[in-house]
């Protein structure tokens, strides 16, 4: 008896990963086009979605039959979304959670496909995280300095695109007003405009003045780079829609030349060295542009540079599709 067709199940498809997501999977014929299953909450009117120069159906979740031979990619967040990762993993298949419904969970390894994907053999289960977008690229950027790394701080602008497809909308209704003379209308939640401005924070502040995605860019670069290395982190929020830019204060353990580091990072897997990138440049790339580095003139252990990435495209759809890659292959 021939064994079951591996599928490939993503739950989300009205997010702003989804697309990039799908042009990575076509682009890399990670799977067919019949072994992909596309799924939304019950009542989400969405229309047929074009794989392969195949109409794929978006099925409705809530009566989707999970199975074990299939790898199920979690885009969406919530109550459904957590009902669906429970479900898929007592059915046996693996699940890949992008969205942070795993978030704080120990038995959940955090996986970033170029670092540690060795670990999947070893999961304590069949669910994986994918790290924030940030994080993803915060760490490679990191990898070449390897244990001389002693402390991190990540002053990171994300783009509007990180807060979700609603947010990316909103700023294009709101640009789109605002040059119609018209006043833009603000979201309550977020509490400020979008378009054509600069947010110290998209959310609100926890007591320790961080926000929610600091933390958690902070736990996923201690589950990754290990918790010797000090981490402290602040994210504001740009007016752009796509392309994220971290700059990085890192303190090395002993001081080294200026050479020495541009050198290490030069090597770096999925790095280019450019004199003064911008996101512009990362948008649509798989690489992660590396610049303006600088001796800090407060400490001659300590080093500036700014990373820049392609957030949705690199940071989250080509890491997700890179672990699905691995798990329908060898899991």
């Amino acid at each position: 008896m021939s064994e079951a067709p591996r599928e490939l199940v993503i739950i989300g498809v009205d997010n702003a990963a989804f697309v990039p997501l799908l042009e990575v999977l076509e682009e890399r014929g990670t799977v067919a086009a019949d072994q992909l299953r596309l799924l939304e909450v019950e009542d989400s009117e969405v229309d047929p979605q074009v794989f392969a120069k195949r109409n794929i159906p978006v099925g409705e979740l809530e009566k989707f039959t999970f199975a074990p031979e299939q790898v199920v990619v979690l885009l969406k967040s919530g109550e459904a979304a957590q009902a669906a990762l429970a479900a898929a993993e007592t059915a046996g298949a693996w699940v890949l959670d992008v969205a942070g419904n795993t978030r704080g969970d120990e038995s959940v390894s955090v996986i970033h496909p170029l670092l540690n994907s060795g670990e999947i053999a070893n999961a304590e289960r069949r669910v994986l995280a994918l790290p924030s977008e940030g994080a993803a690229m915060v760490v490679e950027a990191l990898a070449p300095l390897g244990e001389s790394l002693q402390a991190v701080e990540v002053q990171l602008s994300q783009p509007v695109s990180a807060l979700g497809k609603a947010a990316v909308d909103a700023m294009a209704a709101q640009t789109a007003r605002m040059f119609s003379g018209q006043d833009a209308e603000i979201d309550p939640a977020i509490g400020h405009r979008l378009a054509f401005n600069l947010l110290s924070s998209s959310e609100a502040l926890l007591a320790s003045g961080h926000n929610m995605s600091e933390l958690a860019l902070v736990h996923d670069l201690r589950r990754l780079i290990g918790e010797g290395v000090a981490v402290d982190a602040c994210i504001n929020t740009a007016s752009v829609f796509h392309g994220q830019l971290a700059n990085l204060r890192v303190t090395l353990d002993e001081e080294v030349g200026l050479e020495k580091v541009r050198a290490l990072l030069g090597n770096g897997a999925r790095l280019q060295l450019v004199e003064r990138p911008s996101s512009e440049e990362a948008v649509g790339g798989d690489t992660t542009l590396i610049g303006r580095l600088r001796q800090s003139l407060l400490n001659a252990r300590q080093f500036n540079f700014c990373a820049v990435s392609d957030n949705l495209r690199k940071d989250l759809a080509m890491n997700c599709v890179q672990i699905v890659h691995l798990l329908l292959k060898n899991y």
